[in-house]
């Protein structure tokens, strides 16, 4: 049976800050616990490495489908209302993870990720109807091409305890590539059921952002869903 990924409530309390101030907002799937573990034993292999990469907090992590930017709360209301009927329009699947990898390429790696197996072409379509939604609401267009990933790291522009930032790419590429076969080594491969979209609020601060659900968006339940959730 697929991990089942924690429910988040629909509306939760907006943070203490003044009427006017913008919302940084984000649409994601939420992980479950199974894939935060594994992000967080890949990060603390890597970051032995010595890298001068600035990793995610775990716990934080989370499978973006599009990034938003600052609106105002009204418009992250519009949000709320014009969702669910896109989003249960789509039947729940899932995906698992797969192989490590970079953006943009080995010769200049900018972020370390943890991909992702399965049918990528149903997440794609959650992702199309929801930019086209978002966008016919003010929001500006995501990027022309969706990459699903996990989000592993970011590189810094200075050098790391242990590789100097020239050296990185070459680190990098030793750890993530077979020398034998070429190939991507890839962790053990997870589940990610894709259940819900989140909305979220992205708060900065000097300890990393901290991510508020807003409201919560569920996929339709498959007919073969129902059966097996219901079978003896």
């Amino acid at each position: 049976m697929s991990p089942r990924t924690p429910r988040l409530p629909k509306v939760r309390p907006p943070a203490p800050d003044g009427v006017d101030t913008p919302w940084r907002l984000f649409l994601a799937v939420p992980l479950p616990e199974e894939v935060r573990l594994l992000i967080g034993h890949e990060i603390s292999s890597l970051r032995q490495e010595g890298w001068p990469v600035r990793w995610v907090q775990p716990e934080t992590a989370h499978l973006t489908l599009q990034f938003l930017g600052e609106a105002a709360r009204e418009r992250a209301e519009l949000l709320r209302l014009a969702l669910p009927e896109i989003v249960a329009a789509h039947k729940r699947f899932e995906l698992r993870t797969a192989a490590l990898g970079v953006f943009p390429h080995f010769r200049r790696p900018r972020v370390l990720w943890l991909g992702l197996h399965g049918p990528i072409h149903r997440l794609a379509a959650l992702q199309a109807d929801i930019g086209r939604a978002s966008l016919a609401l003010g929001f500006a267009a995501g990027d022309a091409s969706y990459h699903p990933h996990l989000t592993l790291g970011r590189v810094r522009n200075d050098d790391g305890e242990g590789v100097r930032l020239r050296d990185l790419p070459g680190a990098i590429k030793g750890r993530f590539v077979d020398r034998g076969s070429g190939a991507a080594i890839a962790p053990p491969a997870t589940p990610v059921p894709v259940r819900e979209v989140v909305l979220f609020r992205s708060h900065l601060g000097k300890d990393g952002a901290r991510h508020e659900p807003i409201a919560s968006f569920p996929l339709a339940v498959s007919a073969s869903h129902d059966a097996s959730a219901t079978a003896p």
